[in-house]
Order: C-alpha cells, then structure tokens, then sequence
C-alpha cells in the first residue's frame, strides 16, 4: 500500500479496480476497507495507525474461502504520511 506524498483520497469515493489486492471507499471522515486475509489485516492497520487513524469497526464477513474482514477507521486530524 502506498499512500504518496501530497496524495488526498476523495470524498465518498471507491478505490477499486479488478486488479486491487484490497477494496477501498472513502466517506466522509471514515475509510472502510475489504481485506481477504490476516496477513492483509495485520499490515493496514500497522499502516493505518502509524499514519494517525482510528479504527472504529472490526467485522469477520463469512466463512471458510469466502471471508473477508472490513475495517473502518476515523482519519485522524494530523494524518502523516507513510511511505513504503
């Protein structure tokens, strides 16, 4: 994931594309994005938090090969930059 310098995400936008390894949408002063698995999980929200958001949501959505996790964070009023 990278978030690049000056970048700003839209406002009720959704960042996905057939290609996208996680699903994105940004509304309002919240970011909800799709993980398929812990892996994912562990490393946006290491991203997320060192860049000043706070998770408000953690949901398990199905079972077996169909799970995903959706996790919602605030964006934090002094987000920083994080570069890979």
């Amino acid at each position: 994931m990278n978030i690049l310098k000056g970048y700003k995400m839209r406002e009720n936008a959704v960042y996905n594309d057939a290609d996208n390894l996680i699903y994105v949408r940004s509304l309002g002063d919240k970011i909800f994005i799709v993980c398929k698995d812990d892996d994912q999980v562990d490393k946006v929200q290491s991203h997320f938090h060192k860049a000043g958001n706070v998770m408000l949501e953690f949901e398990e959505w199905d079972e077996g090969d169909d799970k995903k996790y959706i996790l919602t964070f605030k964006v934090g009023e002094n987000v920083e930059l994080i570069f890979n």
